[in-house]
């Protein structure tokens, strides 16, 4: 009796909810590895992180669109934008890198949780579920950047075409082309008259000048561009050997499932058990 309230006063809970018993042993234990609760915070914080700087991507990109939409229709920059279309891109250049860096690091920590505790554990379930749908959130966002800085140089080769139906002159896509490659606009060797068709050729010279930093910007981060590919890439085949895994494991399930089936039949048509039901009737059922 002694012994059963000695072991109940042990088990009492005190104000916080916790067991003395738990507490003595955690005590005696010492200091141990992660708990799991602290890794799936420390995923999922690592995650919110990530989440935010692509977030920062996003609003740059919309406000890189502004920038261009400003230089377009040749409105000044409001005092709330002072960036030009070179800075942005510039900051986004850096923000891609730096979650490109950070997403490296989610996959090592995804794959030491799963060799650690395996590929079933919730734990690594979450960061590798983390680590693919930012992957994925990342290449949506660059794509998106290469879009607005491929939409604003079509812009501006119609806006170029547009200048030069001012001084009377037909360009096509191609000559147009070969124009902006080379920088040699011919029609600036021609003698033009009047206010109208001078401010067409500035406005050339503008668009071209334009045209030359967008494709030092796509140029700078086209490594970036590469890398996000290579990474959803590698994605896509991870999936893939997921399914195969899984569709592999059903398989193996399935077919367990009917070796015991027939393993059962088996066993109810033994001749053996047949003939000693008779003797031992609890073997019947």
């Amino acid at each position: 009796m002694r012994d059963r309230l000695r072991h109940l006063h042990q088990v009492q809970t005190d104000s916080e909810g916790f067991s003395t018993v738990e507490l003595d042993s955690l005590s005696e234990q010492g200091p141990a590895g992660p708990h799991p609760d602290q890794e799936v915070d420390a995923v999922l914080q690592h995650a919110q992180e990530i989440r935010l700087e692509i977030q920062r991507i996003q609003h740059d990109i919309s406000e890189l669109k502004d920038v261009n939409y400003l230089a377009l229709n040749q409105t000044s920059y409001p005092s709330v934008t002072k960036r030009d279309s070179s800075a942005v891109g510039a900051d986004i250049k850096r923000r891609g890198e730096a979650v490109l860096q950070q997403l490296h690091k989610m996959n090592a920590t995804r794959e030491d949780l799963e060799a650690r505790r395996g590929g079933s554990d919730p734990t690594a379930r979450i960061a590798r579920t983390q680590y693919q749908c930012l992957s994925n959130a990342l290449h949506e966002v660059m794509f998106s950047y290469s879009d607005t800085e491929m939409s604003h140089r079509e812009a501006c080769k119609r806006q170029i075409q547009r200048h030069f139906e001012v001084v009377g002159r037909d360009v096509g896509e191609e000559e147009l082309e070969d124009m902006i490659e080379s920088g040699q606009w011919n029609v600036f060797g021609v003698q033009v008259e009047g206010r109208t068709a001078q401010s067409a050729l500035l406005q050339i010279e503008s668009r071209h000048k334009e045209l030359l930093e967008l494709e030092r910007r796509i140029q700078a981060i086209q490594e970036l561009f590469l890398d996000v590919a290579l990474l959803t890439e590698e994605q896509g085949v991870a999936v893939e050997n997921i399914q195969k895994n899984v569709q592999t494991t059903q398989a193996s399930v399935q077919e367990g499932i009917t070796q015991l089936e027939r393993a059962a039949e088996t066993d109810k048509n033994n001749p053996f058990k047949k003939l000693f039901c008779g003797c031992f009737p609890c073997y019947y059922n």
